[in-house]
């Protein structure tokens, strides 16, 4: 889904958007945040600054007395004084002793500290000037900015969370908005698959919010009008040829035959009459092929579906075909593994499966082998049809389920070029898969995947 989603252009914009105006806020809070500590520092330093300077100018009785006074009015205790002989023994105030790291310069400083007994009485953070005086005691001045700094850290966990929420917002929102557009595209990918199908009907859906992919299915749709009209005429103009020539052609062969009937074997005329009838039978197997296929395409059969076995329509053919088998020094193996059943039209997989066997016996050679098995997998039954022939290159295994198209090893042999065509027309009338690849002879498999590829929904 999410991978769906990332492929709308929508629901980029919107996270990108949003991350931008995330990032915006972020910057500006903290942009707040660095300027509220910086206030909030100098403040500190100038409590610290004046502080020392008013007990740098005191008299050592009054320095005392100042210090004992802001002691005692330090209510929050977040304040420290402390007066040291040059020796470092502690004179006055509430410090033991100097603390660890500070520069006794005249300057404020930030000092990290830990708690014990005779300093401060826990882990602080604390603002510190140190400072000589005149008679050459050292005056330290602290802070505890612990609380300011809670504050701060607060802001700054206020700046993610804010960002985090208008991000997640975003992506809420983008989800929101292409959710709709996710399931337009289903629809169109489920329509153009059952276009792909050969169901021309189909047409692509209109949505209500994306007014590209409307325009664009639109434009498709005119696109597939034109497209099945055009395709219904040639249509019509094959079917209608084919079915006025088979007329005249029966006619023609009937007449064929009676003159063959009427003249001695012996006659200069009778093998040509007979080629003749030959042709003409050819000729009325394509017509009658062509008319085959058209009919199975136009889906009139479709209410012949139902559960079959499969058992016995592979016996049955194997039975028919095995006499023409033998006839060209070819074995006909049949290998049931399961006895599954199919959703088809029994008559239609019949006439599939034969054609498939038919073609193998004309292209494998004597004293070849042609298997015919039936297994089942998760998916459903399985149908396959293998021989030990010449087999057909990968790059024309889809061109040969093309009207009249032979391979030219095929050229020499008696055949249509209508057979696959027309086991690929019945697999499609039932959705099911078709496949050509090789067999372990290293001749043809062809197999047919009994089960629905898709459900259109």
């Amino acid at each position: 889904m999410l991978a769906e989603l990332w492929r709308i252009t929508s629901f980029r914009l919107t996270v990108l958007y949003g991350g931008l105006f995330a990032l915006a806020v972020v910057g500006l809070l903290g942009l707040i945040y660095w300027q509220t500590a910086r206030y909030q520092n100098q403040q500190v330093d100038q409590i610290l600054r004046s502080q020392a300077h008013v007990f740098s100018t005191a008299t050592p009785g009054q320095l005392d007395q100042n210090i004992a006074y802001e002691i005692a009015r330090d209510v929050r205790h977040i304040s420290y004084f402390g007066v040291y002989a040059p020796d470092g023994r502690a004179l006055v105030g509430n410090l033991a002793r100097v603390p660890r790291g500070l520069t006794v310069n005249g300057k404020p400083q930030a000092l990290q500290t830990e708690g014990s007994a005779d300093l401060f009485p826990q882990a602080l953070e604390v603002r510190a000037l140190g400072q000589k005086l005149d008679n050459g005691n050292v005056l330290v001045v602290a802070r505890d900015v612990a609380l300011l700094e809670q504050i701060r850290q607060s802001l700054l966990r206020g700046c993610f969370l804010i960002a985090g929420v208008i991000l997640l917002l975003g992506v809420l929102g983008g989800v929101f908005y292409s959710l709709p557009a996710v399931r337009h595209i289903r629809e169109i990918d489920r329509a153009a698959k059952r276009i792909a199908d050969g169901d021309y009907s189909q047409r692509l859906p209109l949505g209500r919010r994306n007014r590209e992919l409307d325009a664009l299915a639109q434009i498709v749709n005119a696109m597939l009008d034109e497209t099945e009209r055009l395709m219904g005429e040639v249509k019509t103009a094959s079917d209608n040829i084919a079915h006025d020539l088979r007329t005249p052609l029966t006619r023609l062969r009937a007449s064929i035959y009676r003159t063959v009937q009427s003249l001695e074997d012996a006659s200069p005329h009778h093998v040509a009459l007979n080629h003749a009838l030959t042709q003409t039978d050819l000729l009325l197997t394509r017509f009658r092929a062509l008319s085959r296929i058209s009919e199975i395409e136009s889906k009139r059969r479709r209410a012949g579906v139902s559960p079959t076995p499969l058992e016995p329509i592979l016996r049955k053919l194997v039975g028919l075909y095995e006499p023409l088998a033998a006839q060209g020094d070819v074995r006909l193996l049949l290998d049931i593994e399961a006895t599954p059943t199919a959703a088809c039209d029994g008559e239609l997989l019949f006439e599939a499966v034969g054609n498939l066997i038919d073609n193998a016996i004309k292209f494998t050679p004597p004293g070849g082998t042609i298997g015919v098995s039936l297994c089942s997998v998760e998916q459903g039954a399985v149908i396959a049809v293998s021989d030990s022939g010449p087999g057909i290159a990968p790059d024309q295994r889809k061109s040969v389920l093309q009207r009249f198209y032979r391979a030219d090893e095929a050229r020499n042999v008696p055949g249509s070029g209508l057979g696959l065509s027309l086991v690929d027309a019945i697999a499609r009338l039932h959705d099911f898969g078709f496949v050509i690849d090789e067999s372990a002879e290293g001749g043809t498999r062809a197999r047919l995947l009994c089960w629905r590829k898709h459900i259109p929904g």
